[in-house]
């Protein structure tokens, strides 16, 4: 994915939804570079999320504790 490009495509769609209203290009494009950046940085979470769970050891779920019975 060239950066740009992606930046580019995400601030076209923000001018899309906002009726192609002229005048708001630099919004959009900075907009656009917010939301492309969070974008990546949540997909390295997100790979590194997997790694670490892939490197531990399945979790044992907890016995359920019994209820107490009251009158």
């Amino acid at each position: 994915m060239d950066l740009y490009d992606e930046i580019a495509r995400v601030a076209y769609e923000l001018y899309e939804k906002s009726g192609f209203i002229q005048g708001c290009d630099r919004e959009h494009w900075l907009e656009a570079e917010k939301i492309v950046m969070i974008r990546l940085s949540e997909g390295g979470k997100k790979k590194e999320e997997k790694k670490i769970k892939s490197e531990k050891k399945p979790a044992t779920k907890p016995k359920k504790a019994a209820k107490k019975k009251t009158k």
